[in-house]
């Protein structure tokens, strides 16, 4: 997709508070589009020791101000070494403060920090962290048949899952549930049951997955819900054609990048929502990309990057933060074209191993260690797994 400003936002004179945000947003960007076109060039490389250190700092203290955040103690640490480990570095320094701030429960589960009820985000975020760290220290952190017992105690009669006891319920309970099942070789059919078919009365008839039936369509969810599914290995159960297009209908022509629901503004986050989850229905639908990756690469690598101080952020004029250091992106350079793939966590490749008591949480690590940071990739026509290659400029 050539760049161009003919795609400028059109709101046939009609203005609303809506369209005047996104004419903001876009004059944000087509300034910072101007700046790059003048020197030559709108492409950009990833500044990997600039986040990296970004990182490291964010690692060694925050200021008091995260205290709001006191309840994702297990996703700030999950977010931070999930980067580090993403950019090449060996994350098993940082054992002490991982088991430092992994709170398990003794119900099973864990918590977002002390004196709190164990949580379905937080147990795959500290499990997920637990794992990078790759010691074993941190897997004896992990009680599987505690664990199990809390997932099945979260078990809906729907198929769905609560996020903690008498918590809300939507898919990212039943994401998070079969990952964490997936990853401790746990499934069963029992904690299973019904839970793909939950997913399927989520998509909505714009194509995406919505949080719970009947509700709006949304990038998070439905990265959720489909990757939940390609675990349970039953996309084909959705629409997935009426998916791929309102997938690709979320990136927007101007900007090159996604949002995450229809007439909202790009987010940097996107990349990875909606990116990963072109990579799974890319797999599924046997296609080639459903998406233009050079203007999503445009926009992250040029809008997306704080230069001086290091960290992704959500669009220009916003600050950088651990969340989207995360989830934005990471580059491969393939016959030296660059090409974006979204940084996918996804465990797939787990579900079924067979895993002695005695080996399992070794093998466990150099599986998820193995999967990490890498994409489904086409090549051939066929899909193949890759490394992937960070450029630094």
């Amino acid at each position: 997709m050539a760049f161009s400003y003919d795609f400028r936002y059109d709101d046939n004179l009609f203005e609303t508070d809506t369209s005047l945000k996104q004419i903001e947003v876009e004059d944000s960007i087509a300034r910072i589009y101007a700046k790059h076109i003048r020197q030559g060039t709108l492409q950009a490389g990833l500044l990997r020791s600039t986040h990296e250190q970004f990182i490291r700092d964010s690692i060694h203290g925050l200021s008091s101000g995260f205290t709001v955040l006191d309840a994702s103690q297990p996703w700030l640490a999950f977010w931070c070494l999930n980067s580090l480990d993403i950019l090449g570095c060996d994350v098993s320094e940082f054992e002490q403060q991982a088991l430092d701030t992994m709170v398990p429960h003794e119900s099973g589960g864990f918590c977002g920090g002390f004196k709190q009820l164990p949580h379905m985000a937080g147990t795959y975020a500290s499990i997920m962290a637990l794992v990078l760290v790759g010691t074993k220290r941190a897997f004896d952190l992990v009680d599987r048949k505690a664990t199990y017992r809390w997932l099945m105690s979260m078990k809906q009669a729907d198929g769905s899952f609560a996020m903690h006891l008498d918590g809300e319920v939507d898919v990212r309970g039943v994401y998070c549930a079969m990952v964490i099942a997936s990853v401790l070789n746990i499934m069963t059919p029992e904690l299973v049951a019904g839970s793909a078919e939950f997913i399927v009365r989520c998509q909505t008839c714009e194509g995406g997955i919505g949080p719970y039936p009947g509700v709006e369509a949304h990038g998070g969810y439905t990265l959720c819900g489909l990757a939940a599914l390609d675990i349970l290995n039953k996309t084909q159960l959705l629409d997935l054609q009426r998916l791929a297009r309102w997938i690709s209908s979320r990136q927007l022509a101007f900007e090159g990048g996604f949002n995450g629901r229809t007439n909202k503004l790009v987010d940097g986050c996107y990349s990875y929502w909606m990116g990963g989850a072109c990579s799974i229905l890319q797999k599924a639908l046997k296609q080639d990309w459903l998406y233009e990756p050079a203007a999503l690469q445009r926009y992250v690598l040029v809008c997306c990057q704080d230069k001086k101080l290091g960290g992704l952020l959500d669009k220009p004029g916003k600050s950088a933060d651990l969340y989207h250091t995360m989830v934005v992106v990471v580059l491969v350079e393939d016959q030296n074209e660059m090409v974006l793939t979204a940084v996918v966590l996804e465990f797939v490749e787990l579900v079924g191993l067979a895993l002695t008591v005695g080996l399992e949480l070794a093998l466990m690590a150099q599986a998820v260690l193995a999967l990490k940071a890498v994409q489904y990739v086409l090549a051939k026509n066929e899909y193949i797994l890759q490394q992937t290659v960070l450029v630094e400029s």
